[in-house]
């Protein structure tokens, strides 16, 4: 994996020393704007179970995934689960802008999770461990409290989402 960067919150929470972009990996931080013009941080996330959805604006399934994001941060919000969907491109497949994350949130009813402005840089080319492996569009990370990827999902199902996200909550 790469070295991980300290980020200045709660360093002591940050327990590992390398990151990547295997299941099991501790994800590696990024920092990014999300549909407010709020800075998000991942690290800063630690102890959370987190779904993150990588997706684009001109993708159907993308959408359908958009729309059950409340619902199901919803479901498990007593596990205070985090579900953050990170744009990679905006329906000119360009990098979406701050008010195309916003769009996105105001069109699919997100109003209590976060909506990202991504680009093309936090993709990897497949087996080079140099970015998020999506393989579809919709692709999901699910990462455990302690940031590692539990598991990985390309292409959108409601019960598939479900049955990734018990892993995270159960501990297990």
């Amino acid at each position: 994996g790469k070295e991980v960067q300290e980020p200045d919150p709660e360093p002591s929470l940050i327990t590992w020393d390398t990151c990547g972009y295997d299941i099991g990996d501790h994800l590696c931080d990024f920092t990014l704007t999300d549909h407010n013009g709020n800075t998000f941080n991942l690290y800063e996330n630690v102890g959370r179970p987190i779904v993150l959805d990588y997706s684009t604006v001109w993708c159907a399934y993308c959408q359908m995934a958009a729309q059950e994001v409340d619902l199901v941060s919803a479901q498990y919000s007593e596990y205070n689960l985090l579900y953050a969907t990170i744009l990679i491109e905006n329906q000119y497949g360009e990098s979406p802008s701050v008010s195309d994350c916003n769009m996105w949130a105001s069109t699919n009813n997100i109003n209590s999770n976060p909506v990202l402005a991504g680009d093309r840089s936090l993709i990897g080319t497949s087996g080079q461990g140099d970015g998020v492996p999506v393989q579809g569009w919709p692709t999901f990370l699910f990462l455990n409290p302690d940031l590692t990827i539990q598991s990985v999902l390309a292409g959108f199902g409601s019960d598939a989402i479900d049955q990734s996200i018990q892993p995270i909550i159960s501990g297990e």
